[in-house]
């Protein structure tokens, strides 16, 4: 008998369920075996590494199927959720969640890191599919009106990773929530940044606009599903709240550093942005 397949006869006896991938990489060895006489380190490792792939993936799947248990767990028990709540959602037991995630933080970011990509998937139906010819404020009220739609359907994950401090800006650039929120936000601000440079103009303000859009969005937002909603506050007149206060930071930003954006204009004219003659005369 086979050194390879004797050792495998020997071992201590394993639940069927785990055996079956290993027994097809012993078929696999022992095929193996009777071409070479011996299976090289190099072969053994590769089929390990194999094995080890499968798991890893299956580790993603997994670690996937519970994030979206909690996303559903969040929104029918509230903020307030808890990793028993969530178990239940993932039909999975707490220890289970532990295997897959580290601790109740590790969950958290992979939540938030879920919203992103959610964050991210309403944008490229906006934002990187824009037409050149739609004029910059319908450009922007399409954006915006994206993030709104995605907020009113997930307003308890939205208040969970506000209330956890999960849409800080930690420039991990790891794709969680902020950061994608902060990249599609420069995908934009990089259309008036350009033309600053054309003209040159300062584009030391650009990134300070872009925190005060984001700051003041995300307050505005936070508002309205905690109390704005129960008020009456309908999604249309968010939005527009959201299109003019974005504008308004726009607009005062460009004047800061002289120039005036005419927002009924498209990004591929250059005159979009012109430089004032007379900064009193754009004031508004």
């Amino acid at each position: 008998m086979h050194w390879y397949v004797a050792s495998r006869l020997n071992a201590p006896t394993r639940p069927l369920t785990a055996t079956l991938s290993d027994l097809r990489d012993t078929l696999r060895t022992v095929e193996l075996s009777s071409v070479f006489g011996s299976v090289p380190q190099s072969i053994q490792r590769r089929v390990a590494d194999a094995r080890t792939t499968r798991w890893d993936s299956h580790r993603l799947e997994a670690r996937a199927r519970i994030v979206d248990a909690a996303i559903r767990a969040i929104e029918r028990h509230g903020v307030a959720a808890s990793m028993e709540d969530i178990a239940t959602e993932a039909n999975a037991s707490k220890p289970k969640l532990y295997r897959h995630f580290k601790d109740r933080a590790d969950l958290h970011g992979a939540i938030a890191h879920k919203f992103g990509s959610l964050i991210w998937a309403s944008a490229e139906r906006t934002v990187l599919q824009a037409k050149t010819s739609t004029p910059i404020i319908v450009f922007l009220r399409e954006a915006i009106e994206e993030y709104v739609v995605l907020v009113d359907k997930y307003p308890s994950v939205f208040t969970f990773l506000i209330q956890n401090q999960l849409f800080q800006f930690s420039g991990s650039g790891r794709g969680g929530a902020a950061e994608e929120l902060r990249t599609i936000s420069m995908i934009i601000a990089e259309q008036f940044e350009r033309r600053l440079e054309d003209l040159k103009m300062d584009t030391s303000t650009v990134q300070l606009a872009v925190s005060s859009i984001l700051g003041s969005g995300l307050s505005a937002t936070g508002w309205w599903l905690e109390q704005g909603r129960e008020e009456g506050v309908a999604r249309a007149v968010i939005v527009d709240h959201l299109v003019e206060t974005t504008w308004a930071i726009i607009a005062g930003s460009a004047e800061l550093v002289g120039v005036s954006i005419d927002r009924r204009r498209v990004f591929d004219d250059p005159d979009f942005m012109i430089r004032c003659v007379d900064l009193s005369d754009y004031r508004r």
